[in-house]
Protein backbone atom coordinates (compact mmCIF):
# COMPACT_ATOMS: atom_id res chain seq x y z
CA UNK A 1 0.00 0.00 0.00
CA UNK A 2 2.42 2.49 -1.24
CA UNK A 3 1.69 5.99 0.01
CA UNK A 4 -1.39 4.77 2.92
CA UNK A 5 -1.67 6.26 5.97
CA UNK A 6 -3.35 5.30 9.44
CA UNK A 7 -6.25 7.24 9.38
CA UNK A 8 -7.00 6.27 5.20
CA UNK A 9 -7.13 3.25 5.65
CA UNK A 10 -10.75 1.76 4.66
CA UNK A 11 -11.78 -1.40 7.72
CA UNK A 12 -10.94 -4.19 4.43
CA UNK A 13 -7.56 -2.87 4.04
CA UNK A 14 -6.68 -2.51 7.90
CA UNK A 15 -7.89 -5.56 8.40
CA UNK A 16 -5.75 -6.60 5.67
CA UNK A 17 -2.52 -5.65 7.77
CA UNK A 18 -3.66 -6.29 11.22
CA UNK A 19 -4.55 -10.31 10.40
CA UNK A 20 -8.60 -9.33 11.80
CA UNK A 21 -11.82 -7.02 11.33
CA UNK A 22 -11.61 -7.42 15.19
CA UNK A 23 -7.73 -5.79 15.46
CA UNK A 24 -9.03 -3.83 12.82
CA UNK A 25 -11.99 -1.88 15.06
CA UNK A 26 -9.77 -1.82 18.23
CA UNK A 27 -6.98 0.39 16.00
CA UNK A 28 -9.49 2.32 14.91
CA UNK A 29 -11.37 2.84 18.57
CA UNK A 30 -7.93 3.47 19.74
CA UNK A 31 -7.50 6.28 17.19
CA UNK A 32 -11.09 7.72 17.64
CA UNK A 33 -10.81 7.93 21.24
CA UNK A 34 -7.37 9.46 21.64
CA UNK A 35 -6.93 12.55 23.94
CA UNK A 36 -5.13 14.47 22.19
CA UNK A 37 -4.19 13.20 19.07
CA UNK A 38 -0.61 11.75 19.30
CA UNK A 39 1.82 12.80 16.17
CA UNK A 40 2.61 10.09 15.18
CA UNK A 41 1.44 5.64 16.19
CA UNK A 42 2.51 4.80 19.61
CA UNK A 43 4.99 1.45 19.93
CA UNK A 44 2.01 -0.45 20.82
CA UNK A 45 -1.43 -0.37 21.64
CA UNK A 46 -3.82 -2.56 24.18
CA UNK A 47 -5.54 -5.54 22.12
CA UNK A 48 -3.43 -5.81 19.28
CA UNK A 49 -0.21 -7.99 19.02
CA UNK A 50 3.11 -5.92 18.91
CA UNK A 51 4.10 -8.03 15.69
CA UNK A 52 0.75 -6.86 14.01
CA UNK A 53 0.86 -3.64 15.14
CA UNK A 54 4.45 -2.55 14.25
CA UNK A 55 3.42 -4.21 10.71
CA UNK A 56 0.74 -1.25 10.51
CA UNK A 57 3.37 1.32 12.03
CA UNK A 58 5.67 0.23 8.86
CA UNK A 59 2.89 0.09 6.24
CA UNK A 60 0.67 2.86 6.79
CA UNK A 61 1.84 6.14 9.71
CA UNK A 62 -0.36 8.85 10.86
CA UNK A 63 0.00 11.60 8.08
CA UNK A 64 2.66 14.15 8.88
CA UNK A 65 1.20 16.83 10.64
CA UNK A 66 1.18 19.25 14.02
CA UNK A 67 -1.30 21.95 15.16
CA UNK A 68 0.06 25.27 14.32
CA UNK A 69 -2.73 27.23 16.08
CA UNK A 70 -5.48 27.11 17.85
CA UNK A 71 -7.91 29.86 17.76
CA UNK A 72 -11.20 30.12 20.00
CA UNK A 73 -14.15 33.38 19.17
CA UNK A 74 -16.16 34.36 21.84
CA UNK A 75 -19.36 32.08 20.51
CA UNK A 76 -17.90 29.40 21.09
CA UNK A 77 -16.43 28.51 17.67
CA UNK A 78 -12.84 26.97 17.23
CA UNK A 79 -10.83 26.84 14.30
CA UNK A 80 -7.34 24.96 13.98
CA UNK A 81 -5.01 25.46 12.04
CA UNK A 82 -2.65 22.09 10.86
CA UNK A 83 0.43 21.68 9.08
CA UNK A 84 0.58 18.61 6.94
CA UNK A 85 4.41 18.94 5.62
CA UNK A 86 4.36 21.87 3.63
CA UNK A 87 0.74 22.37 3.60
CA UNK A 88 -1.34 24.55 6.26
CA UNK A 89 -4.91 23.76 6.41
CA UNK A 90 -7.94 24.81 8.89
CA UNK A 91 -10.31 23.12 10.37
CA UNK A 92 -13.54 24.73 12.28
CA UNK A 93 -15.32 23.29 15.37
CA UNK A 94 -18.96 24.49 15.35
CA UNK A 95 -20.43 23.38 19.00
CA UNK A 96 -24.52 23.17 19.59
CA UNK A 97 -26.56 22.05 22.45
CA UNK A 98 -25.71 18.46 22.18
CA UNK A 99 -23.03 18.26 19.65
CA UNK A 100 -20.11 19.64 17.06
CA UNK A 101 -20.28 20.16 13.63
CA UNK A 102 -16.66 19.59 12.34
CA UNK A 103 -15.79 21.96 9.00
CA UNK A 104 -13.19 19.88 7.22
CA UNK A 105 -10.76 21.21 4.43
CA UNK A 106 -10.35 18.85 1.05
CA UNK A 107 -7.65 21.12 -0.07
CA UNK A 108 -4.97 23.48 0.36
CA UNK A 109 -5.98 26.59 -1.53
CA UNK A 110 -8.44 25.93 -4.01
CA UNK A 111 -8.51 25.23 -7.16
CA UNK A 112 -11.95 27.65 -7.95
CA UNK A 113 -11.80 31.54 -8.31
CA UNK A 114 -14.71 32.69 -6.19
CA UNK A 115 -15.02 35.89 -5.76
CA UNK A 116 -16.32 36.22 -2.98
CA UNK A 117 -14.14 33.58 -1.03
CA UNK A 118 -11.00 34.36 0.76
CA UNK A 119 -9.12 30.84 -0.06
CA UNK A 120 -9.66 31.06 -3.51
CA UNK A 121 -6.84 34.45 -3.30
CA UNK A 122 -4.04 31.36 -1.64
CA UNK A 123 -4.14 30.19 -5.32
CA UNK A 124 -3.96 26.00 -5.50
CA UNK A 125 -1.14 24.33 -3.23
CA UNK A 126 -2.24 20.41 -3.57
CA UNK A 127 -5.09 18.01 -2.43
CA UNK A 128 -5.16 16.65 0.58
CA UNK A 129 -4.88 12.99 0.70
CA UNK A 130 -8.47 10.55 2.35
CA UNK A 131 -5.86 10.23 5.77
CA UNK A 132 -5.33 13.90 6.34
CA UNK A 133 -8.90 14.93 5.81
CA UNK A 134 -10.13 11.86 8.11
CA UNK A 135 -7.39 13.51 10.42
CA UNK A 136 -9.02 16.23 10.36
CA UNK A 137 -11.86 15.31 11.90
CA UNK A 138 -9.87 12.97 14.82
CA UNK A 139 -8.11 15.66 15.73
CA UNK A 140 -11.15 18.24 16.08
CA UNK A 141 -12.99 15.18 17.59
CA UNK A 142 -10.38 14.82 20.53
CA UNK A 143 -11.30 19.18 20.65
CA UNK A 144 -14.66 18.76 20.93
CA UNK A 145 -16.04 20.37 24.10
CA UNK A 146 -17.68 17.65 27.06
CA UNK A 147 -20.90 16.76 26.51
CA UNK A 148 -21.16 18.51 22.50
CA UNK A 149 -19.55 15.22 20.70
CA UNK A 150 -18.11 15.91 16.89
CA UNK A 151 -21.00 14.02 15.21
CA UNK A 152 -21.76 16.02 12.35
CA UNK A 153 -18.83 16.71 9.62
CA UNK A 154 -19.34 18.73 6.53
CA UNK A 155 -16.73 19.23 3.81
CA UNK A 156 -16.89 23.09 3.31
CA UNK A 157 -13.47 24.25 4.53
CA UNK A 158 -10.73 25.32 2.42
CA UNK A 159 -11.00 23.84 -1.66
CA UNK A 160 -13.50 22.47 -4.25
CA UNK A 161 -14.39 18.77 -2.86
CA UNK A 162 -15.23 17.34 -6.38
CA UNK A 163 -11.92 18.27 -7.58
CA UNK A 164 -10.36 15.97 -5.60
CA UNK A 165 -13.45 13.21 -5.32
CA UNK A 166 -11.21 10.24 -5.19
CA UNK A 167 -9.63 11.06 -1.88
CA UNK A 168 -13.28 12.89 -0.47
CA UNK A 169 -14.70 8.98 -1.30
CA UNK A 170 -12.41 7.45 0.55
CA UNK A 171 -12.69 9.71 3.55
CA UNK A 172 -16.09 9.35 3.24
CA UNK A 173 -15.72 5.54 3.52
CA UNK A 174 -13.97 5.68 6.65
CA UNK A 175 -16.23 8.18 8.20
CA UNK A 176 -19.01 6.29 7.66
CA UNK A 177 -18.63 2.08 7.56
CA UNK A 178 -19.50 -0.43 10.43
CA UNK A 179 -16.07 0.55 12.69
CA UNK A 180 -15.44 3.78 14.59
CA UNK A 181 -16.05 6.93 14.25
CA UNK A 182 -19.28 5.16 12.48
CA UNK A 183 -21.16 8.79 11.52
CA UNK A 184 -24.36 8.38 10.61
CA UNK A 185 -24.68 9.59 6.40
CA UNK A 186 -27.53 11.89 7.84
CA UNK A 187 -25.07 13.51 9.61
CA UNK A 188 -22.66 14.25 6.56
CA UNK A 189 -22.73 16.80 4.10
CA UNK A 190 -20.65 17.80 1.47
CA UNK A 191 -20.31 21.21 -0.31
CA UNK A 192 -19.86 21.88 -4.34
CA UNK A 193 -19.35 25.22 -6.18
CA UNK A 194 -20.82 23.45 -8.77
CA UNK A 195 -18.12 21.40 -10.87
CA UNK A 196 -20.88 19.27 -12.75
CA UNK A 197 -19.38 15.73 -13.68
CA UNK A 198 -17.65 14.95 -10.59
CA UNK A 199 -21.18 16.15 -8.82
CA UNK A 200 -22.79 13.81 -10.96
CA UNK A 201 -20.76 11.23 -10.11
CA UNK A 202 -20.58 12.05 -6.38
CA UNK A 203 -24.80 11.58 -6.58
CA UNK A 204 -23.84 8.27 -7.70
CA UNK A 205 -21.20 6.90 -5.48
CA UNK A 206 -21.87 8.48 -2.20
CA UNK A 207 -25.14 8.40 0.29
CA UNK A 208 -24.37 11.85 1.98
CA UNK A 209 -26.13 15.03 1.86
CA UNK A 210 -24.97 17.27 -0.77
CA UNK A 211 -24.99 21.25 -0.51
CA UNK A 212 -23.99 23.14 -4.12
CA UNK A 213 -23.18 26.61 -3.34
CA UNK A 214 -25.78 28.83 -5.57
CA UNK A 215 -25.87 32.54 -4.40
CA UNK A 216 -27.39 33.28 -7.45
CA UNK A 217 -30.45 33.09 -9.49
CA UNK A 218 -29.51 33.78 -12.79
CA UNK A 219 -26.18 32.81 -15.22
CA UNK A 220 -25.01 36.54 -15.50
CA UNK A 221 -25.16 36.98 -11.66
CA UNK A 222 -23.40 33.41 -10.60
CA UNK A 223 -20.75 34.15 -13.74
CA UNK A 224 -20.15 37.44 -11.84
CA UNK A 225 -19.32 35.75 -8.62
CA UNK A 226 -18.22 32.18 -10.11
CA UNK A 227 -16.52 32.39 -13.19
CA UNK A 228 -16.58 28.45 -13.72
CA UNK A 229 -20.88 28.62 -13.82
CA UNK A 230 -20.08 30.20 -18.02
CA UNK A 231 -19.14 26.21 -18.30
CA UNK A 232 -21.60 24.55 -16.04
CA UNK A 233 -25.03 26.67 -15.54
CA UNK A 234 -27.49 26.30 -13.26
CA UNK A 235 -30.28 24.99 -15.19
CA UNK A 236 -27.76 22.01 -15.81
CA UNK A 237 -27.24 22.11 -11.63
CA UNK A 238 -30.70 22.14 -11.06
CA UNK A 239 -31.19 19.31 -13.61
CA UNK A 240 -28.98 17.13 -11.99
CA UNK A 241 -30.03 17.75 -8.64
CA UNK A 242 -33.62 16.62 -10.06
CA UNK A 243 -31.68 13.57 -12.09
CA UNK A 244 -30.78 12.36 -8.66
CA UNK A 245 -34.41 12.98 -7.17
CA UNK A 246 -35.79 10.78 -9.86
CA UNK A 247 -33.54 7.86 -8.62
CA UNK A 248 -35.45 8.13 -5.08
CA UNK A 249 -31.72 8.89 -3.58
CA UNK A 250 -33.91 10.12 -0.71
CA UNK A 251 -31.36 12.31 -0.47
CA UNK A 252 -31.91 16.28 0.72
CA UNK A 253 -30.17 19.29 -1.02
CA UNK A 254 -28.80 21.94 1.00
CA UNK A 255 -28.98 24.88 -0.94
CA UNK A 256 -26.16 27.69 0.07
CA UNK A 257 -27.06 31.02 -0.78
CA UNK A 258 -24.64 34.02 0.11
CA UNK A 259 -26.66 37.22 0.27
CA UNK A 260 -25.01 40.44 -1.15
CA UNK A 261 -26.22 44.40 -0.84
CA UNK A 262 -27.49 45.63 -3.91
CA UNK A 263 -26.05 42.08 -5.97
CA UNK A 264 -28.53 39.06 -5.17
CA UNK A 265 -31.21 40.15 -2.33
CA UNK A 266 -34.06 41.73 -4.53
CA UNK A 267 -37.77 40.21 -3.98
CA UNK A 268 -37.23 38.93 -7.49
CA UNK A 269 -33.90 37.03 -6.64
CA UNK A 270 -36.28 35.61 -3.69
CA UNK A 271 -38.86 34.51 -6.31
CA UNK A 272 -36.48 32.88 -8.85
CA UNK A 273 -34.83 31.15 -6.09
CA UNK A 274 -38.50 29.88 -4.95
CA UNK A 275 -38.84 28.79 -9.19
CA UNK A 276 -35.63 27.26 -9.49
CA UNK A 277 -36.22 24.57 -6.47
CA UNK A 278 -40.18 23.99 -6.55
CA UNK A 279 -40.53 20.21 -6.06
CA UNK A 280 -37.06 19.45 -4.99
CA UNK A 281 -36.44 18.53 -1.34
CA UNK A 282 -33.93 21.55 -0.83
CA UNK A 283 -33.07 23.40 2.35
CA UNK A 284 -31.95 26.87 1.83
CA UNK A 285 -29.05 28.32 4.27
CA UNK A 286 -28.92 31.95 3.74
CA UNK A 287 -25.53 33.18 4.52
CA UNK A 288 -24.97 37.10 5.03
CA UNK A 289 -21.73 37.90 4.20
CA UNK A 290 -18.89 37.47 5.86
CA UNK A 291 -16.37 40.66 5.12
CA UNK A 292 -13.26 39.79 3.53
CA UNK A 293 -10.19 41.44 3.05
CA UNK A 294 -10.01 43.68 -0.16
CA UNK A 295 -13.44 42.62 -0.89
CA UNK A 296 -16.11 45.65 -2.18
CA UNK A 297 -19.28 43.19 -1.45
CA UNK A 298 -21.11 43.57 1.72
CA UNK A 299 -23.93 41.93 3.24
CA UNK A 300 -27.89 43.32 3.27
CA UNK A 301 -29.21 44.54 6.53
CA UNK A 302 -30.66 41.86 9.02
CA UNK A 303 -33.71 43.32 8.14
CA UNK A 304 -33.27 42.69 4.78
CA UNK A 305 -32.35 39.41 5.21
CA UNK A 306 -35.29 38.52 7.11
CA UNK A 307 -37.43 39.72 4.52
CA UNK A 308 -35.83 38.17 2.13
CA UNK A 309 -36.10 34.62 3.90
CA UNK A 310 -39.99 35.19 4.29
CA UNK A 311 -40.24 35.39 0.79
CA UNK A 312 -39.22 32.24 0.37
CA UNK A 313 -40.34 30.73 3.02
CA UNK A 314 -43.91 31.67 1.76
CA UNK A 315 -43.09 30.05 -1.81
CA UNK A 316 -43.06 26.77 0.00
CA UNK A 317 -39.23 26.10 0.42
CA UNK A 318 -37.32 25.48 4.12
CA UNK A 319 -34.66 28.51 4.41
CA UNK A 320 -33.01 29.42 7.24
CA UNK A 321 -30.60 32.16 7.91
CA UNK A 322 -27.27 30.69 9.18
CA UNK A 323 -25.89 33.79 11.26
CA UNK A 324 -21.99 34.51 11.37
CA UNK A 325 -20.18 32.04 13.60
CA UNK A 326 -16.32 32.66 13.87
CA UNK A 327 -15.89 36.17 12.17
CA UNK A 328 -13.31 37.09 14.97
CA UNK A 329 -10.82 34.41 14.26
CA UNK A 330 -11.69 34.19 10.09
CA UNK A 331 -13.68 31.12 10.56
CA UNK A 332 -16.46 31.92 9.32
CA UNK A 333 -18.14 30.67 5.70
CA UNK A 334 -15.84 32.35 2.64
CA UNK A 335 -13.46 33.63 4.86
CA UNK A 336 -10.32 30.50 5.50
CA UNK A 337 -7.13 31.71 4.31
CA UNK A 338 -4.85 30.96 7.12
CA UNK A 339 -5.39 34.56 9.02
CA UNK A 340 -4.98 35.14 12.75
CA UNK A 341 -7.27 36.37 14.87
CA UNK A 342 -8.59 40.20 14.76
CA UNK A 343 -7.14 42.62 17.31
Amino acid sequence: MPGATFTGLPMADLAALLGSRTRARVARKWLFDARPLPSALPTRIAGVSLQAWAAVREAAPLPEWRLAQRQHAPDGTTKLALSLGAATVETVLIPASRRTTVCVSSQAGCTRHCHFCATATLGFSRNLTAGEIVLQYAVARAEAPPGQPARNVVFMGMGEPMDNLDEVLTALTVLTEDAPPRLAWSHVTVSTSGVLPEMKRFLKESRAHLALSLNATTDAQREGLMPHNRVWPIGALMGALREDQATGSGRRYFIEYVLWQDVNDTDEDARRLVALLTGLPAHVNLIPHNAIAGSSLRAPSDERVLVFQSLVQAGGVRCLVRWPRGGPIAAACGQLARQGAKA
